[in-house]
């Protein structure tokens, strides 16, 4: 997998607003964020960092590590952020214009979609409570490029 190509419309720096929805670990809120991915490791991973600042100044940061599988067409991620718990790592791959990834931990499900386009980003996070059937919005975020690839 030629990450170059594959993740060139993820590629650079964005900022936005997100909409966190309440969850066990902290109510409903606006956020401010930004991500940047960039090529590392002799672009062998793209890397990712994560900056969220709630409303009530509440601030998460996450480190994150996006890598081809091996004669695959599929992306592996870990997320390591401010939380401090070990990261499990998400599968997915690209559909539709979209990267999609999901993990499950002992906890439930959560899938991640980021959808690029030339200036716009849009991110969405869904999760699945362990035992429950359905997947629930947990974060939607639009975010404009700051910086190209």
């Amino acid at each position: 997998m030629d990450l170059r190509t594959t993740f060139l419309p993820l590629l650079g720096s964005w900022t936005g607003l997100e909409r966190q929805e309440a969850s066990p670990w902290a109510p409903a809120a606006g956020t401010r964020a930004s991500i940047v991915f960039r090529l590392d490791v002799a672009g062998t991973v793209v890397v990712q960092d994560y900056r969220q600042v709630r409303e009530d100044g509440v601030e998460l940061t996450a480190h994150g590590v996006l890598q081809g599988v091996p004669n695959a067409l599929t992306v592996r991620w870990w997320l390591f952020d401010s939380y401090g718990q070990p990261p499990v790592a998400a599968d997915g791959g690209w559909a539709d214009g979209a990267l999609v990834l999901e993990k499950t931990t002992a906890t439930g499900s959560a899938r991640h979609r980021f959808r690029p386009t030339a200036d716009r980003l849009d991110y969405e996070i869904e999760v699945r409570p362990g035992g429950a059937a359905d997947w629930s919005p947990f974060l939607s975020g639009r975010y404009r490029r700051v910086s190209g690839h």
